[in-house]
């Protein structure tokens, strides 16, 4: 008997892992990618365009995060000018060719993307939290092209470019609960999950995901429960992204080389001629909202704006107030560069 369940326990996992790939094929006929796939050097990236006008603004999304994200926000930002929301390699519906996360890296092929799709210059970039470093390389790197900056309760370079041993112990259960969600992936185990939840059945994955200690758990319902905030039919697609292991393989990449890129962009300012607008959530620590403060105030036009009504996910709570930080810097820049 003990044979019999040895041989039969690898057997159900490849019969489970083969199933996961049938129903991964499906879900690629039955949810198309929502906007164009973009042919650049290494891979094909997913880009939604809407709206149009000028200063065309682009969207980057946080660490994990995809074109998804700014459901709330890119239809606002789309009654006022052309909007661009994109998903990096590896999440949405973009490829991934297993590159290092490197800033330069992530600039380079936004900075192709931009140019493959004709994006009209001068074009205002925003973007929210991991974003900001993304967008610090690429507006110092690419200056001519940008008409100004808005960062989103930015990461800045202090929080992660020396972290203490607790921040490298949150790191490594990071690294660790997305390689695990990778492996649970593979085998239809997220799939199964995240159909439940769907369902209202909370009970087998709150089960699950307390094997992973009580931080996990709060982490993914905290997440969880912001993307509740977004429109059902957006929340389907997450869902059906996250059944996808290679969300989590390309997650824990990015979360083990946050020191990495921490370091790579310190250092690394906006041009100052560059209008630069910051706006921080109302729960960060005096410490944080004094470097945001100092971001905005390197730019020569520069903004600190606190959203009092948002945490971390301000433009999920307060769309509207990343809408007008917008329009005030548009307003304020000269006609033509």
């Amino acid at each position: 008997m003990l044979i019999a369940f040895i041989i039969g326990f690898p057997g159900l996992l490849l019969l489970q892992a083969v199933l996961q790939a049938v129903c991964a094929r499906m879900d690629a006929r039955k949810f198309p990618p929502p906007g164009d796939m973009v042919s650049i050097p290494g891979g094909r990236m997913h880009l939604q365009h809407s709206g149009s006008g000028a200063p065309a603004v682009v969207l980057e999304a946080g660490i994990a995060a995809s074109s998804l994200n700014w459901a709330l926000l890119q239809p606002r930002m789309s009654a006022v000018t052309a909007t661009y929301s994109y998903d990096r390699a590896g999440f949405g519906w973009s490829t991934s060719e297993n590159r290092t996360c490197t800033l330069r890296r992530m600039a380079e092929d936004l900075h192709e993307l931009i140019s493959r799709m004709e994006v009209p210059q001068p074009y205002v970039l925003a973007g929210h939290s991991f974003a900001a470093y993304i967008l610090r390389v690429y507006a110092s790197r690419f200056a001519d092209e940008v008409a100004g900056v808005v960062l989103v309760d930015p990461l800045t370079p202090e929080e992660w470019i020396a972290p203490t041993r607790a921040q490298q112990a949150r790191l490594r259960r990071g690294v660790w609960f997305s390689r695990a969600g990778g492996v649970l992936g593979a085998v239809g185990v997220i799939r199964f999950c995240l159909w439940l939840l769907q369902r209202g059945n909370s009970d087998l994955p709150r089960r699950i995901l307390s094997m992973f200690g009580a931080r996990a758990k709060e982490t993914v319902e905290r997440i969880l429960g912001e993307l509740a905030k977004l429109p059902p039919d957006v929340v389907r697609l997450i869902r059906e992204r996250w059944s996808n292991p290679k969300f989590f393989w390309t997650m824990a990449a990015y979360i083990r080389a946050l020191p990495t890129c921490a370091a790579e962009v310190s250092g690394c300012d906006i041009p100052s001629h560059i209008p630069v607008t910051v706006i921080s959530g109302a729960h960060q620590p005096e410490v944080r909202m004094a470097e945001h403060v100092a971001l905005a105030g390197h730019s020569m036009q520069g903004r600190h704006i606190v959203a009092d009504k948002s945490a971390h996910w301000i433009h999920l709570d307060q769309p509207e107030l990343v809408v007008e930080a917008f329009r005030e810097m548009t307003q304020a820049l000269p006609a033509e560069r």
